[in-house]
């Protein structure tokens, strides 16, 4: 079945596109190597905040490419500066994460191929929050310097009953 185009009305060159990509994290360590949980544990580190895997990083170098050449097609980019078909560049003004740690480390290779720092909103952490428990944006920094660390947070997360 062919996709459904919507015929644009002539006054509508003058309307504003805005498009929302989403994107989940990469795989998560602890799912790949179970008995790291327990490993975890025994060193005091936060299990509710687990790296990603081998694969994880993988899918995370994969998604920025992709999104890269999805965000910056343009008509130049196969010599052809003739061409009547004409390509947009679907520019990207923010990338927004979660302050979990799975989910910054798949943004960092996006925030690297599109030149854009990492905005945490902690409005886009998990269901079960439990805010007060992940480092700060702050802290991220010292081992993400793709985190903008100036980045106000447009949502208050509330602990989770």
């Amino acid at each position: 079945m062919a996709p459904y185009v919507h015929a644009a009305s002539p006054d509508a060159g003058n309307d504003v596109i805005s498009r929302i990509y989403l994107i989940r994290h990469g795989d998560r360590f602890d799912y790949a190597n179970p008995s790291w949980l327990e490993s975890a544990k025994d060193h005091g580190a936060l299990v509710t905040d687990p790296p990603l895997s081998a694969l994880g990083h993988r899918q995370a170098r994969e998604t920025a490419d992709q999104l890269r050449r999805i965000t910056k097609t343009n008509d130049n980019e196969n010599g052809d500066t003739n061409s009547q078909q004409q390509h947009h560049n679907h520019h990207v003004d923010k990338i927004l994460v979660s302050p979990y740690l799975r989910v910054i480390q798949t943004a960092c290779p996006t925030s690297d191929a599109l030149g854009l720092p990492l905005s945490i909103e902690n409005g886009l952490s998990e269901a079960h929050a439990t805010p007060g428990v992940l480092p700060s944006p702050a802290d991220r920094f010292a081992y993400f310097p793709h985190i903008d660390p100036g980045h106000v947070s447009l949502y208050d997360v509330q602990s989770t009953p």
